[in-house]
């Protein structure tokens, strides 16, 4: 089976400044933990997930609700043959019952009767057609809005969308990038990294990693801990959201390639489950003394930018750079990866980062 770190890795170099977001998408893949993308009109919310979604071949459902949306429009319409029989079933084919991945966007402009039947499917994996339940194949669940809501009705929902993420658009200097990444997404042809069952393996071994972690009792006692200072800041959590964010934990040791879940992890995944509007993010990191994982998680991304910039230059160099220019970029890349601390975590990172500059310069000559 090839690994979660390669869908990483396809879907980076699909999107600019979004390691972040596609962290945070993947890990709710991998858990199984609904996840909302909070942030505005297109900073590429849709697109990520759509692209997840085709890389893993699976049955995808979209839908921009509104508040006049019928479950109808999400569920399927009644059986008109099984209605004159008196009996009251939906025609899924095509609609959110069936699908794989789910995408609701605009989700808290959703009606009280849709807000409960998602309820029951983010809980129970489940809904109500005509005289029984029927189970749903359901991977993954994305919902996204422009903005976080504070009613008083929608608090208990938006408890329930265990992954957090807000998503911001790219910085200035990143605009040329994110044309010519925009520009290739629309002539891309997806090919899967991943199938349907690899995904289902995956959240298997984060049951297990889950079941491991919860009996851990230095690994609970840190989580405690970090509980507490969280509080301090005026963050608080309910006790649904203190167990999910050892299971979104355990997806996240995974996609980072970790044999298990870590107080790393926990940090990661506090930052994702923890966080009820965007400045909450910074107040995790202010509570958190984590200063030795996050240089490590940075030079990680750093290191990551590094690989898919020499990956261009190595697809596009025949006809568009010349050789001071490549020589410039190899020798500050060369550079800081010396810079580096030498972890076991970060040493498969400089390895791919060093070979690729080898081939690089090896293609244009420059080394003698």
């Amino acid at each position: 089976m090839r690994s979660i770190r390669e869908l990483f890795d396809v879907l980076n170099s699909c999107f600019v400044q979004k390691e972040g977001e596609i962290r945070a998408i993947l890990a709710s893949l991998v858990s199984g933990e609904p996840a909302i993308l909070v942030g505005e009109a297109g900073t590429a919310k849709t697109a990520v997930v759509e692209c997840l979604a085709k890389l893993i071949d699976a049955r995808y459902f979209y839908y921009l609700l509104t508040r006049f949306t019928e479950p109808d429009e999400i569920l399927g319409p009644l059986d008109i043959n099984a209605l004159r029989e008196g009996r009251y079933v939906r025609r899924t084919e095509g609609r959110l019952p069936e699908a794989e991945i789910v995408f609701l966007d605009e989700i808290f402009k959703a009606s009280s009767a849709i807000r409960n039947i998602l309820l029951d499917i983010i809980l129970n994996r489940r809904f109500f057609n005509g005289e029984r339940y029927e189970r749903l194949p359901l991977l993954a669940m994305y919902t996204a809005s422009n903005e976080i809501s504070y009613d008083v009705e929608d608090a208990a929902f938006y408890d329930r969308l265990t992954i957090r993420k807000f998503v911001g658009g790219v910085s200035d200097d990143a605009i040329p990038k994110l044309l010519r990444c925009g520009i290739e997404l629309e002539r891309r042809n997806f090919k899967p990294v991943l199938s349907v069952e690899d995904v289902k393996v995956l959240q298997r071994e984060c049951e297990g990693r889950f079941y491991e972690a919860a009996n851990n009792s230095k690994l609970l006692k840190k989580f405690q801990l970090y509980v507490v200072e969280l509080r301090k800041v005026g963050i608080t959590m309910s006790d649904r959201r203190k167990v999910k964010t050892v299971k979104v934990a355990s997806a996240l040791s995974i996609i980072d390639g970790e044999s298990r879940v870590t107080e790393r992890s926990l940090y990661e995944a506090l930052k994702l489950t923890a966080v009820r509007e965007k400045e909450d993010v910074r107040r995790v990191e202010e509570a958190i003394d984590f200063e030795e994982e996050i240089d490590v998680f940075e030079h990680e991304v750093v290191l990551n930018s590094y690989i898919r910039e020499l990956r261009t230059m190595e697809a596009e160099i025949r006809n568009s750079m010349n050789e001071k220019h490549i020589a410039a970029i190899c020798r500050r890349v060369r550079e800081r990866v010396e810079r580096m601390p030498d972890t076991p975590k970060l040493r498969p990172y400089v390895e791919r980062v060093k070979a690729l500059v080898e081939e690089v310069e090896s293609t244009r000559g420059l080394v003698s």
